[in-house]
């Protein structure tokens, strides 16, 4: 009796720990809010990535400025890309 109470508690918290980890992998589909501003204003965004593999999100208006999205999202300003 001893054992199977202790199966059934081993049992009932398997549920919180993940089991296999296919709950682990899933990600999340949250999208990143400067670029969905970007697209909103009727621009595209586009990802550069750059020699050290950090990226960093540009939206590319329909008047053919290139502004950074994060500083047009948050501060409203165009901010170039360097170089």
């Amino acid at each position: 009796m001893r054992t199977l109470l202790m199966l059934a508690a081993c049992l009932a918290t398997l549920p919180f720990t993940g089991g296999d980890g296919a709950l682990a992998a899933k990600k999340v589909g949250m999208a990143n809010p400067a670029s969905v501003h970007c697209v909103k204003i009727g621009g595209k965004s586009r990802i550069r990535t750059d020699a050290s593999g950090n990226q960093t999100g540009y939206c590319h208006l329909p008047n053919g400025r290139i502004c950074e999205e994060w500083a047009l999202f948050r501060d409203k300003k165009c901010v170039r890309p360097k170089g």
